[in-house]
């Protein structure tokens, strides 16, 4: 996605470009020449092809030894967070933050009300979306513990939740996930940015949503869980403290995060009744939203990224 609409940026600026990759159906349609062999990139910069690294892998959390390695391959990084250029000092590649490229994509397209009336929501109740991740076993680990704390919310009488399906998923992977237990949230398919648009407070799996849902300003609970094997290696390797986006951008907890064994219902409803019952803390942590936004640049990450290749191939 994010590559496609780099190659669109960049042919204004080069008109007789040639673009070859490593990439699916939408770089492709872009006009990319796809080459399987990813090894092409260090033996492009051994020849003295010039290399720049659009959205660097994030060795801050998994493996910081590994800037130096990536510095060696490439000329020029251009990245999407704002503590990420400092990391590349002294390592021998020019690193600049562009922006991060969803800030020209997350945005909503309709107003709240005729959101909720497309979607046969009341617009009387408070609206809690439910993110439960894009991929089978990440949702068979969260949908039930996020199913359980929509009971207890509606069950409040003045909250109705829904369920925003990745479009990855199915319908019928929640049915074999809930196992014919009842959801008490209305499923929504293909309309993720407005739903959380509409929403007042999100419940998310941990990973891009929750970047997504930061960018349309809205708090959350991000909530992880995996298997206990996989959970214990994650935790040897990751050298950063929190798991969610908003809060290692902010660098301090702006939104709460439960893992493992705290994901429960009764731990997910606790923390979201914290959200709806407090009009100051909601207030706090949009305001600690908008200026994470702020943080993020001003959009156009692929023209900017576009503007160093060219400025490359001059």
């Amino acid at each position: 996605m994010h590559g496609a609409d780099l190659v669109a940026a960049l042919r204004p600026l080069v008109p007789d470009l040639e673009v070859r990759g490593i990439g699916g159906a939408r770089l492709r349609a872009a006009g990319m020449e796809t080459v399987v062999d990813a090894a092409a990139i260090g033996v492009a910069h051994r020849r003295g092809v010039p290399v720049l690294y659009y959205i660097s892998p994030q060795v801050w959390a998994w493996r910081p030894r590994r800037i130096r390695k990536i510095a060696r391959r490439v000329d020029r990084l251009a990245v999407v967070f704002p503590f990420e250029a400092p990391l590349y000092v002294g390592s021998g590649a020019r690193a600049e933050f562009v922006g991060h490229p969803l800030l020209d994509r997350v945005r909503p397209t309709r107003a709240r009300a005729e959101t909720l009336a497309r979607h046969g929501l009341d617009p009387t109740k408070r609206l809690v979306a439910l993110l439960p991740g894009s991929r089978t076993k990440e949702m068979a680990f969260l949908l039930p513990a996020m199913a359980d704390a929509a009971d207890r919310l509606v069950a409040r009488g003045d909250v109705q939740c829904a369920l925003a399906l990745a479009d990855t998923l199915s319908r019928a992977d929640i049915a074999a996930t809930m196992r014919g237990r009842p959801l008490s949230a209305t499923v929504v398919e293909g309309d993720t940015y407005d739903l959380v648009h509409a929403s007042e407070l999100v419940l998310v799996a941990s990973g891009t949503a929750t970047l997504e849902t930061a960018l349309l300003e809205r708090p959350m609970v991000i909530v992880y869980k995996a298997a206990p094997l996989t959970y214990a290696l994650a935790r040897r390797l990751v050298s950063v403290p929190f798991i969610g986006m908003p809060n290692l951008i902010a660098g301090h907890a702006v939104v709460p995060e439960l893992l493992q064994r705290d994901v429960t219902g009764p731990r997910i409803a606790a923390e979201a009744t914290r959200f709806l019952d407090d009009a100051s803390l909601r207030a706090t942590t949009t305001a600690a939203l908008a200026e994470l936004r702020r943080q993020l640049g001003g959009g156009g990450a692929a023209r900017k990224t576009a503007a160093i290749a060219a400025e490359m191939l001059a």
